[in-house]
């Protein structure tokens, strides 16, 4: 009896350590499927309700965001690979961290590109898709400031600046690919749209389809630029510039006032040696709206 205790015993230690290995395995593999998922698609797979099927589609009205790094192709070819990288990486992490902050699903990073919607697996509304949406793209324009700031202090070159497209609409979502290599994507017209909005945006530049707009017009700031004429849509569409939140116009009158179209700069006497890294990223951001402001804009007639 002794002798049999004594192997059950180590026999069940074994299975132990064998289920505690396993246990640690499978828990390193899903810290290693949270990198390459969003958090929405990985709490899906792992709780079983994701469908691994290239049949599993749903028509969906989402938001949908777009952004690229502008002249990035020349930015390549004036910078060492190794600077590349860290640029490259630290961007698209930090826009990462914004994006999941408010909930977007990040469909995929295409080079400099990025690509975020709103509204799927997880659905809230669709007011509060753009909403979420907006307040995100204008974070991640913010966030450009101490990124360029930190990337000068490293001697690295380039003017880095990002044009972004954002536009609402129903759109195809679901698992695209074969059985053994799929995607958890979106595809239709409305995600062209945002992708041509993004394209015909000045640098630094946030451009809505006014079927975002109409979902968000009482919380956002725009400047009216008028129909755009894109390159596989076949009627104008009506676009609008994104300045800001209106809520935040109390922030930015601290330095700068914007009134039909006028420009007023408070008076600054700042000694830049003792300034609160705060009033320095109000400032860079009354600085970068008046920027904005003062951009040329495009001829009415634009198309690509």
């Amino acid at each position: 009896m002794q002798m049999l205790y004594d192997i059950t015993m180590e026999h069940g230690a074994t299975l132990e350590n064998e289920l505690m290995a396993h246990n640690d395995r499978m828990e390193a593999l899903q810290e290693k499927m949270r990198k390459f998922l969003s958090p929405q698609l990985f709490q899906a797979l792992v709780g079983g309700t994701a469908d691994a099927s290239t049949k599993s589609h749903a028509r969906i009205k989402l938001t949908v965001y777009f952004s690229d790094i502008v002249g990035f192709s020349d930015l390549t070819d004036n910078m060492e690979p190794e600077l590349l990288s860290e640029v490259l990486n630290s961007y698209l992490t930090r826009m990462s961290e914004i994006a999941l902050k408010y909930g977007g699903t990040i469909d995929k990073f295409i080079g400099d590109a990025v690509m975020v919607f709103f509204g799927a697996p997880e659905f809230e509304s669709d007011t509060a898709h753009a909403e979420r949406c907006v307040r995100m793209a204008l974070e991640m324009r913010d966030a450009l400031i101490p990124l360029r700031d930190s990337w000068a202090r490293k001697g690295i070159p380039g003017k880095f600046q990002v044009r972004a497209g954002i536009n609402s609409g129903i759109c195809t979502v679901g698992n695209f690919g074969s059985d053994q290599r799929m995607d958890y994507t979106i595809i239709g017209n409305q995600v062209n749209m945002a992708s041509r909005l993004e394209s015909i945006a000045p640098p630094d530049c946030i451009y809505l389809s006014d079927a975002t707009y109409a979902l968000i017009e009482e919380l956002v700031e725009v400047e009216y630029i008028g129909p755009r004429h894109m390159k596989g849509i076949h009627m104008p569409v009506e676009v609008r510039e994104l300045i800001g939140l209106k809520e935040d116009n109390t922030a930015v009158s601290t330095y700068l006032n914007v009134d039909d179209n006028h420009l007023e700069f408070k008076p600054l006497d700042l000694n830049l040696a003792t300034l609160p890294d705060d009033d320095r990223v109000s400032i860079q951001k009354a600085l970068s709206r008046a920027l904005i402001h003062l951009s040329p804009r495009p001829g009415a007639a634009s198309s690509e």
